[in-house]
């Protein structure tokens, strides 16, 4: 502790940082904190989504026409994705096991659903794709993260 001028009191930390001397080079990644702002960049992707799918369902996005007038598989995925795509982005974004978890329902579900029907999903080839890669991304980050724990 050190006293300024003005009687002012103020806290000093003097104990030597474990890092000094070390450049920006020389610094290991931690993944587990890669892993979260992995999670939180999806939970903003998830937002877009789960917005998208409502902009849809309340007739904000005249491109997909009356929501009422689509095929009912599809009103059924809008309305589900509408609602889950959201919470799993919040989860996401707390880096939550269940938002994890709930993510990956997400992910998986879209990625089979054309496979269920085309008149069931907006999703394509690419969208299958993407989710699949981005799905075994998280699966590389979560063992790295563990794998730097031990």
């Amino acid at each position: 502790m050190r006293q300024s001028r003005d009687g002012v009191i103020q806290i000093v930390d003097v104990a030597p940082r474990a890092d000094e001397g070390a450049t920006f080079w020389s610094l290991r990644p931690r993944w587990a904190t890669v892993l979260v702002w992995y999670m939180r960049t999806l939970a903003w992707v998830w937002v877009a989504k789960g917005l998208f799918n409502w902009s849809v369902a309340l007739g904000f996005n005249p491109h997909f026409g009356d929501f009422a007038m689509l095929p009912r598989a599809l009103q059924g995925t809008i309305v589900f994705f509408a609602a889950v795509d959201l919470l799993a982005a919040v989860g996401l974004w707390l880096a939550a096991p269940w938002g994890g978890a709930l993510w990956l329902l997400c992910a998986v579900i879209e990625s089979i659903s054309p496979l269920l029907g085309a008149r069931g999903t907006f999703v394509g080839g690419l969208g299958v794709a993407l989710n699949v890669a981005l799905v075994c991304l998280y699966f590389l980050l979560s063992w790295a993260a563990e794998q730097e724990r031990d």
